[in-house]
């Protein structure tokens, strides 16, 4: 039989059989119709893949654009998904004939026996009394294939195939997580920038009234306490800005890193202090069916959920017959110096194996994947729920914070006016310095609650956007 008739032979017994083990059917979990946070569920047109430029902010877009080209855990991702498509070929190669060049040299002593008792061998001679050296050069080719009968070789494909999908999908959440951390630590940047400059603002003033409070004591219609007081408030104001202002170097830091910089690489072009970032357009959430096709997080557990199934197959091919092939074909010479062949080569033979008793080593193999797909499928399961409850919670924290933002204006606003009352009642000696204090105290904290506030609805809103999935398509197309 020849190698040629009996790979045909091999192609028709694998075409028609099926692989071992459970084909894989995407688990089910349950799916709620609507979302609670909000009632703008199901509107169409809005661009997830660039969330952050509702923003408006071309620091922000260009912070977002040279963290996708230069992140190192972005390239470590990507640097995985190398690994796992080389798995793939491996394994496939597993299932193909497999051809190598062999070559041997072989010196050999023959030895006759002539049976005689002469005088050359008066005893007959064991090694016999005619002996030849013969060399043999052999050079040819070596062909196995072990014929993927039951499917093992497939399902190990079906496996890595399934893990090169899952590692694209960490990409890819990679990506939405760095997109949102990128747009997190120039929010917190912006904000104690922003806190920096009210209490900056609020020294101003409380110097002017420390002022303003000594000559009222130089002209005797105070007394020292008041010029105490203020001097206390100002020091406890004064006290807080080296924290506002250290934060903003951290964040310059963070975002130095994100960027794959070193972390001082950003001060020369962020250190000017900006706004808090503010998106003009309020946003929706897509009915919650659409988190299973968008969240990278999801996709991925679902295909570390086919790769342990196919794992199963593997393992109950394993129990199953081997079979294989193998050839040589080749030419021989007797002398080394002589490249006329004396004869071809070949040989051509098959082989099974089938596991008789093993302790029962293969059921366990099968029995431990099929925990781990089992596994696999409660994880799945649990990353759905969680994903559902991220956006819920994100909906409900940015629709709260917002309420919140716009009683701080309006606390904001009453202080101030507060502020100026109490400051012109105590010039005319109408109250006592104790309402200037209270009322500079009172606008002081409300403006910092105000910035705190607008920074922590646009810090909620980055949540949903990444609650949602959004930021990976468009950084696929860059």
């Amino acid at each position: 039989m020849s190698m040629r008739i009996a790979a045909l032979m091999a192609g028709l017994v694998l075409t028609g059989c099926a692989a071992v083990g459970p084909d894989y059917v995407r688990p089910a979990t349950p799916i709620p119709g609507h979302w609670h946070g909000t009632t703008e569920t199901g509107k169409t047109g809005q661009d997830l893949a660039h969330w952050w430029k509702a923003f408006h902010d071309p620091e922000l877009d260009r912070l977002v654009t040279e963290a996708l080209a230069a992140n190192l855990d972005l390239k470590k991702a990507a640097a995985r998904i190398v690994e796992a498509r080389s798995q793939v070929t491996y394994n496939a190669a597993a299932g193909l004939p497999q051809l190598k060049a062999s070559n041997s040299v072989n010196r050999r002593l023959n030895s006759f026996s002539l049976g005689g008792t002469g005088s050359a061998n008066p005893a007959g001679g064991f090694f016999g009394n005619d002996s030849q050296i013969s060399n043999i050069l052999q050079a040819g080719f070596d062909a196995s294939w072990e014929l993927d009968i039951f499917g093992g070789i497939r399902r190990s494909v079906e496996a890595a195939e399934a893990a090169t999908e899952a590692e694209r999908e960490n990409l890819r959440d990679a990506r939405v997580s760095l997109v949102g951390e990128v747009a997190r630590d120039y929010i917190d940047l912006r904000a104690n920038q922003q806190r920096a400059a009210v209490t900056r603002a609020n020294l101003e003033a409380q110097t002017e009234t420390l002022a303003l409070t000594r000559e009222r004591l130089r002209m005797g219609l105070v007394s020292e306490l008041d010029v105490a007081q203020q001097e206390s408030q100002l020091a406890n104001t004064e006290a807080k800005l080296p924290g506002y202002e250290a934060a903003a170097k951290q964040a310059l830091h963070a975002l130095a890193v994100l960027l794959g910089r070193e972390p001082a690489a950003l001060f020369g072009r962020l250190q000017r202090e900006g706004q808090v970032p503010v998106a003009d357009a309020e946003p929706w959430a897509d009915l919650p069916s659409e988190l299973l096709r968008r969240r990278p997080d999801i996709r991925r557990a679902e295909r570390q959920v086919a790769e342990a199934n196919a794992k199963v197959g593997v393992a109950v091919a394993d129990m199953y017959p081997k079979v294989s092939l193998t050839a040589f074909l080749g030419l021989q010479n007797l002398k080394m110096t002589d490249f006329t062949p004396v004869g071809k080569s070949w040989s051509l033979a098959s082989s099974v194996s089938l596991p008789l008793f093993n302790w029962g080593k293969l059921a366990a193999s099968v029995e431990g994947k099929e925990a781990q797909r089992d596994q696999s499928v409660l994880d799945y399961q649990s990353t759905v729920l969680n994903a559902f409850k991220e956006v819920e919670d994100a909906l409900v924290s940015y629709a709260g914070e917002q309420k919140r933002r716009g009683s701080l204006l309006r606390a904001v606003a009453a202080s101030r006016s507060a502020l100026e009352l109490a400051s012109d009642r105590y010039r005319r000696g109408l109250t006592t310095f104790l309402d200037v204090l209270q009322t500079q105290q009172t606008l002081y904290q409300d403006q910092n609650s105000l910035v705190e506030s607008e920074a922590q609805v646009s810090t909620d809103l980055v949540a949903l956007y990444k609650a949602l999935g959004g930021g990976w398509e468009q950084a696929e197309t860059q």
